[in-house]
């Protein structure tokens, strides 16, 4: 039997390492998203199809796995505000990325549980990778704010809290929201924020 043949040498192993790596993350991702950040160490190893040991061997904790899942998917919000920053219509790029923001924390329960701080991540740690994409809303909101479309009132803040109006809207006094409803009511949301036609640019808000 050739080396490469061989199921015990050491390229095949890492090659192994690799597929479960590469499991566990996508175990640990779709889990997140399914149920939020408290899924078990061994309900992630458990879809991944390994032992939990390897997780451990991999990562060194769930926590560390976890927090790495988070990381990936802030970093695409924002680079979705970075390119709505990039769209010459102020009001086409704050809109657009409220819609994704929004929809994120519809599909992720993990990602809504993060930025609402119900998470076990480090308070110092939530501070950091929050304080870049707090910066790029804020700056969203301020172009929005100058072009005129946006209105006065609306504060950065507010955009923010708005963003997650949709994510528990799934049932209420046994309505039940149809297909659809969470981008409805985005959309209804967007219109409210919207600044009347002839309304003029405002100063820069905090």
């Amino acid at each position: 039997m050739t080396n490469s043949e061989n199921p015990d040498t050491p390229v095949d192993r890492r090659s192994d390492s690799r597929r479960n790596r590469l499991r566990l993350v996508e175990a640990a991702r779709e889990l997140v998203a399914e149920r939020g950040i408290d899924v078990t160490a061994a309900e992630i190893a458990g879809r991944a199809e390994v032992g939990v040991g390897t997780l451990y061997r991999r990562f060194g904790s769930k926590e560390a796995l976890i927090r790495d899942i988070l990381a990936d998917g802030l970093e695409e919000v924002e680079a979705a505000a970075k390119a709505a920053l990039d769209d010459p219509d102020a009001w086409n790029g704050l809109s657009s990325f409220f819609a994704f923001f929004s929809q994120t924390q519809v599909d992720n329960q993990g990602i809504a549980e993060y930025l609402s701080l119900a998470t076990s991540v480090p308070a110092d740690e939530v501070k950091r990778m929050n304080t870049e994409l707090s910066g790029l809303v804020r700056q969203l909101v301020q172009r929005a704010h100058s072009e005129g479309s946006l209105r006065a009132d609306v504060t950065w803040e507010e955009v923010v809290l708005l963003s997650r109006a949709s994510v528990s809207a799934a049932e209420c006094l046994g309505v039940h929201a149809s297909t659809g409803q969470s981008q409805r009511a985005c959309a209804i949301i967007l219109d409210g924020m919207k600044a009347a036609a002839g309304a003029g640019a405002v100063g820069v808000q905090r």
